[in-house]
């Protein structure tokens, strides 16, 4: 073979190998290219969702901030309530019979007996005192008693009202009254009955 012939011979080698690595390295470009959108399409949606997650957890974080806030203001308004509109029951059961006795007087109501009883509540932990009393009197006096004990200082709520004609007296009606307050449990809760005449001192 003449030294042209192996020039040539050798240069087609070297053009066929330059030909295998500009196709594989053209093939390479194109996979890239494709494989490249799909890449940009799967980040862009991934941006996405996190983008979403942030502001969700922005949301929860706003919400439980706002929920923190209530709470606080719930406990607030339960510390103020309970613990100075109810008080403990050695600071004010002696100051709550005297609202009760003091509506009474001012309404011109003279039960012949009042009874008192306590017992605990277990949610929440508190003392309930039960005051029953029962008057005759015309329809006003009561009406007034009852509103006197709905805007008393002290924290009574009326449980329970009974209320009949009186037969004898025109006019006239027999009312029995069950009234409701409670105290902060005390440690050693006084003794659980009272029974107490009208006008008489705790």
């Amino acid at each position: 073979m003449s030294d042209s012939r192996r020039i040539w011979v050798r240069r087609a080698g070297w053009l066929a190998a330059a030909g295998i690595l500009l196709a594989a390295n053209l093939g390479f470009f194109l996979w890239y290219r494709g494989t490249a959108r799909d890449r940009k399409a799967a980040l862009e949606s991934r941006l996405a969702a996190l983008e979403r997650e942030v502001l969700t957890r922005e949301a929860e974080a706003k919400k439980l901030s706002e929920d923190r806030k209530r709470l606080s203001e719930v406990r607030s308004a339960l510390d103020e309530f309970y613990g100075r509109r109810i008080g403990g029951q050695r600071e004010t059961l002696a100051s709550v019979v005297d609202e009760v006795h003091s509506i009474l007087r001012k309404g011109g109501v003279s039960p012949g007996q009042i009874g008192y009883s306590t017992g605990k509540v277990e949610n929440p932990p508190l003392t309930q005192m039960l005051i029953n009393f029962s008057f005759k009197g015309d329809y006003t006096r009561f009406k007034q008693l009852l509103d006197a004990f709905q805007s008393a200082h002290k924290w009574l709520a009326i449980r329970e009202v009974g209320l009949n004609r009186d037969s004898e007296t025109p006019g006239s009606v027999q009312v029995h009254v069950l009234l409701v307050t409670y105290f902060l449990a005390d440690e050693n809760p006084a003794a659980p009955r009272a029974r107490l005449a009208a006008g008489s001192a705790p």
